[in-house]
């Protein structure tokens, strides 16, 4: 068991040892942390994963059984869960997976390579598995929907300044393979399952500690620390370069809406300022001496295209860079005073955009360049650090980054300030609202890969599209022999018996028609457009609940019930309400 280390605790304060409390603790404060104290937190903890249960399927090796014992078995199940997915083919999943694979085995095993293996095997073990849990009566299913739904409200809330707040999750990641974001370079890495000895837990001194839910188990850590927001973490004891693992209050808990608001706040003040600082990161673009043109191109650069500043990654993530790590061999001068960046950004998505710039910031740039290697640094006398304390002279508490949830906030109510309703109806006006928030979500780059079963979505909708629309000819039809009595339609399907009813019905198939036509166009420009990204983290959420109210669209129509939670504080924003 861990020493206590909690330096904030005098020594008179420290709980006495049990199998499951001692202490250690990793900050992680709010933004106004001294405005925010918790009075009581109790009755929060964790889950387990059940333990694994062998199936004694064995693996072929170059066309021999080969026999493995519980816990190889157990990595040998993980990668046949990912053969014929995406991840079985990325090159560095498949070589990090290997060389664990093979550690796992041991020197001296028949196995000396992942190509030889074939785990049909236990493929088809995994899949009747799935299929018997598909076919578990009724009952059962219930019953293990009340067994969860038990364990959640036991588990799933703490009382905070004596309000019950909902935990975000309480069941720690299961044992697999590590997928990383983008193109993580330990992605295939194994994830070891994790112990009671992992867990840090963080409890109001004075309240009941979460009994550990493994008898013989004990928790790594109790502390009782009321300036953070996290109530448990842990680590994999095995990825040494993953990050820590949180537990948290929900996103609908006020220490989230409160730390939400007052971003966007930051944010909305920058407008206050924005004049002032545009104008003198132009006069440093202008200006004779070097470094203060480079901190004026990269500003004018995060300012125009919303990109991240950079720098804010670890040696063990993928090579993504943002404005101030920019190489230049990311770069591109093209004519016209047109530029073209091409990178890996965050979670390894590609930023590629050819836009054109005023001249000085392009002739700054082609200084920048000029006598470099393509592997040095665009912008080489600045770093992240440097301009955020510039930007902090301007408004206390600025950096760069403030100015990405600035511009995406300003292009979504500027976006929507373009609306003319012509009575048009909801799903039109959804329509246009999500054409503002992929105008956001272009400027901040999320994009998304097209789902890979896109197509057949797509021509499953256009099926039922065409089955309405011939449902249209044959009402039409059908009002004709209403009206003039020949000609009477040939159909097994049931028939208004007089015209009125006829043309109601021709109305509403007309509407569902139209609807369905909105929808396909919308999937269809979306598909490779991330639109959640900025909806949840970047765009003002009261900008949407103004407009909403003003147009008379229903929130629920924009917001799903989890953002609706998140963002309970935004829905008393008025319809005239501006960012």
């Amino acid at each position: 068991m861990a020493a206590y280390n909690n330096k904030s605790m005098e020594a008179e304060d420290l709980p006495k040892k049990r199998k499951h409390e001692s202490s250690h603790w990793w900050e992680d404060d709010l933004e106004d942390k001294s405005t925010i104290k918790w009075n009581s937190l109790e009755h929060h903890g964790v889950m387990f994963p059940p333990l694994y249960q062998p199936h004694g399927m064995p693996i072929l090796y170059n066309g021999e059984h080969v026999s493995l014992t519980p816990e190889q078995e157990e990595v040998a199940t993980m990668w046949a869960s990912v053969v014929g997915t995406e991840w079985e083919t990325k090159e560095i999943f498949r070589k990090n997976f290997e060389k664990n694979w093979l550690r796992v085995l041991g020197e001296n095993h028949t196995i000396k390579s992942l190509d030889g293996c074939d785990f049909k095997g236990i493929q088809a073990h995994i899949e009747a598995q799935r299929e018997l849990r598909k076919a578990r009566p009724t009952e059962e299913k219930k019953a293990e929907r009340e067994i969860k739904q038990k364990i959640d409200e036991e588990m799933g809330y703490a009382i905070v300044d004596n309000v019950r707040e909902k935990i975000s999750n309480i069941i720690v990641e299961p044992p697999g393979l590590f997928r990383g974001r983008g193109q993580h370079p330990k992605a295939g890495y194994l994830k070891a399952r994790l112990s009671p000895e992992d867990i840090t837990i963080n409890v109001g001194k004075g309240n009941k500690v979460p009994i550990c839910p493994l008898p013989g188990h004990a928790w790594k850590n109790v502390t009782h620390n009321s300036t953070v927001t996290w109530l448990a973490f842990y680590k994999d004891p095995e990825l040494t370069f993953s990050n820590v693992k949180y537990v948290y209050l929900s996103a609908s808990s006020k220490f989230k809406g409160l730390n939400d608001k007052l971003k966007y706040e930051k944010a909305r003040r920058l407008k206050e300022y924005i004049e002032g600082i545009r104008e003198n990161y132009h006069g440093k673009i202008r200006s004779e001496n070097a470094l203060d043109r480079q901190l004026g191109s990269a500003l004018y650069l995060i300012d125009k295209l919303a990109l991240r500043v950079g720098n804010e990654k670890s040696e063990d993530e993928a090579d993504t860079v943002g404005c101030c790590s920019l190489r230049v061999e990311h770069i591109k001068l093209e004519e016209d005073y047109h530029i073209t960046l091409d990178f890996l950004g965050k979670d390894s998505m590609r930023y590629f955009n050819t836009v054109q710039i005023i001249p000085e910031v392009y002739e700054n740039l082609k200084g920048f360049i000029s006598g470099k290697d393509k592997e040095n640094e665009l912008f080489d006398l600045i770093t992240t650090t440097s301009l955020n304390e510039y930007l902090k002279s301007f408004m206390e508490g600025l950096s760069a980054k403030v100015f990405r949830t600035y511009n995406a906030s300003i292009c979504l109510q500027q976006q929507l300030a373009k609306f003319n309703e012509l009575d048009q109806t909801v799903e039109e006006k959804v329509k246009f609202y999500t054409d503002a928030n992929r105008e956001v979500a272009i400027l901040c780059n999320h994009q998304k890969s097209t789902p890979k079963n896109f197509d057949a979505q797509m021509e499953k909708l256009q099926d039922k599209l065409k089955e309405k629309l011939d449902i249209i000819v044959m009402l039409e039809d059908h009002i004709k022999f209403l009206k003039n009595g020949k000609n009477p339609v040939k159909t097994d399907k049931k028939l208004p018996t007089n015209e009125e009813s006829a043309r109601k019905a021709l109305a509403r198939a007309k509407t569902t028609v139209k609807n369905m036509e909105i929808r396909l166009k919308m999937k269809d420009d979306n598909k490779t457009v991330a639109l959640g990204t900025s909806k949840i983290n970047y765009m003002d959420p009261r900008i949407t609940v103004a407009w909403c109210k003003k147009e008379e669209v229903p929130i629920e129509r924009i917001f799903p019930k989890t953002l609706r939670a998140k963002f309970i504080w935004a829905m008393y924003a008025e319809p005239s309400w501006q960012f």
